[in-house]
């Protein structure tokens, strides 16, 4: 399996998209959502949107989650 983060971020169209550090996750503040993948869901919406909502289009970027 190929590692397809670079095409998914760019696919996202976020300029400051990163990932959150465990450093970070674990001093936020217990009301505080914070979402590891980020990039990845925007990027399969996006993805999904530009498709007509045919999941087989998508399928690298749900991939993208278990990476």
């Amino acid at each position: 399996m190929s590692d397809n983060t670079d095409t998914i971020r760019s696919a996202s169209k976020e300029t400051g998209a990163r990932r959150v550090t465990l450093s970070e996750f674990e001093a936020k503040k217990p009301s505080r959502f914070m979402d590891p993948c980020a990039i990845e869901t925007k990027a399969s919406y996006k993805c999904l949107d530009d498709n007509n909502y045919d999941k087989d289009m998508c399928t690298d970027y749900f991939l993208a989650y278990r990476e």
